[in-house]
């Protein structure tokens, strides 16, 4: 953004990529002046069962191969993120000024409790929920990027 000389944006981040945008938006929040979390999640914990564990199980049998194989190394470093990343304390969000919209699928991959408990900890949030999976921004893109457009624009 500094070499781009762009002062602000709005931040968009779908799963891992909304970790990241949290992550920014924690770190440097005066870059940012609307934040969009997608799917995004505090800690492992805030992924359901069903989906964490065959990740957990599947970083761990790369993880076994990772010195023998560049491909099984490649693997437990992706699969890595989603067992050991992110690791944000629900409380670090309250210092979160801009506004933010949190938005997943109402059968998301993230637990509903989660994504409310991220919701419940910003001061100037607002929360979508779209019917769908982990995937609502392709599998229903008109109503997820209505959601986003309005959200922008009711603070314009």
């Amino acid at each position: 953004m500094e070499e781009h000389q762009i002062a602000e944006a709005d931040i968009l981040g779908f799963s891992d990529g909304g970790n990241i945008a949290l992550c920014f938006a924690l770190r440097y929040p005066e870059k940012v002046k609307h934040l969009i979390l997608n799917g995004a999640n505090l800690d492992p914990k805030g992924v359901k069962a069903y989906v964490q564990i065959p990740i957990e199980l599947g970083y761990r049998i790369a993880s076994l191969f990772a010195k023998k194989s560049q491909e099984a190394q490649k693997n437990a470093e992706m699969l890595g993120l989603m067992v050991n990343d992110p690791n944000i304390k629900p409380e670090e969000l309250d210092c979160l000024k801009m506004p933010i919209l949190v938005i997943a699928g109402t059968k998301d991959m993230i637990k509903e409790s989660h994504t409310r408990l991220i919701y419940s900890r910003l001061s100037n949030a607002k929360l979508v929920l779209i019917e769908g999976d982990h995937f609502i921004a392709n599998k229903k893109a008109e109503e997820f990027n209505r959601a986003v457009e309005l959200f922008i624009e009711s603070d314009a």
